[in-house]
């Protein structure tokens, strides 16, 4: 099993010494990379970061065999070290008023954002880089535990106008299965939505005037455990066939545990719901 042969079975593109594309278990996009260093095969997804399930993927797709990882444990010496690691560069961050992470939002048609699961952080080395980049910092939430295991990372550009222009832009640090980016709590008899991305899921929030999660990554959904004070949990699905698989597995379980569920998703395919906040707004705006 070498680099070339995953990167044909998984529809990788070349970069540089690297195969990238998107993860086979959590189905981030453009996290997923294949190389080749002293003789030796090496993948890994800088979202998830779930060593075993990715691994479990690769092997079932060369096999022939494939099936959908069973979700890693929520705890260890391995998960805990990399919590540490990740909580730490949290504590470094600030609030997201008056960054450039709150320009990015606002570039992105979500002005006035002061979500406290978000923060700014001016230097964060990228994974595949040797540079640091200014980030978006999200903390990442146990569904389960309720504890924070995690942080996922947008790398901006240097004037908060866009994401900064690397391979992946969007990265977690730390075990990401299960959790989530609690955007705004959950509120008794109200609905919750819960996206995929941040930028859609805070989008679908204020479309909807309801409280939000950000699942991170589609194949995410399915893992998260929602609270039961919801009156309804609504999927705000991409309009894509990830996001619609993963947000349909995701309803089928959670409906099975009792909950209701609606998925609601863009008219047009390809879009998410960041797509149609800022339509809104373009059609508000008083030029518009």
């Amino acid at each position: 099993m070498n680099a070339t042969d995953i990167a044909q079975a998984l529809h990788l593109k070349r970069a540089g010494r690297d195969w990238r594309g998107d993860c086979p278990a959590c189905g981030y996009r453009g996290t997923f990379s294949v190389t080749t260093k002293d003789g030796r095969t090496l993948w890994r997804c800088a979202s998830c970061q779930d060593r075993g399930g990715v691994t479990a993927v690769v092997r079932g797709v060369i096999g022939g065999n494939w099936t959908p990882p069973a979700p890693p444990l929520a705890s260890g010496p391995d998960n805990a070290g990399r919590t540490r690691a990740a909580l730490a560069l949290w504590d470094e961050a600030v609030p997201l008023p008056g960054t450039l992470a709150a320009m990015y939002l606002a570039a992105r048609g979500l002005p006035g954002e002061a979500s406290t699961a978000l923060r700014y952080h001016p230097a964060l080395r990228h994974p595949h880089e040797t540079a640091s980049f200014p980030c978006l910092v999200a903390l990442v939430v146990s569904t389960e535990t309720g504890e924070p295991v995690a942080i996922h990372r947008t790398y901006l550009r240097r004037d908060g106008s866009g994401k900064a222009a690397v391979e992946p832009a969007k990265a977690s640090k730390g075990p990401t299965a299960g959790g989530a980016i609690m955007l705004s709590a959950p509120m008794p008899g109200a609905p919750l939505v819960i996206g995929e991305g941040i930028e859609s899921s805070l989008s679908a929030g204020r479309l909807m005037s309801a409280p939000a999660w950000a699942a991170i990554a589609a194949g995410n959904l399915s893992r998260i455990m929602p609270p039961a004070a919801p009156s309804e949990i609504v999927i705000a699905a991409d309009a894509d066939e990830a996001g619609q698989r993963e947000a349909w597995t995701a309803a089928r379980i959670w409906q099975a545990q009792g909950r209701r569920v609606r998925v609601a998703t863009p008219d047009n395919p390809g879009e998410d719901f960041n797509d149609l906040w800022r339509a809104r707004m373009a059609r508000e705006a008083p030029n518009g």
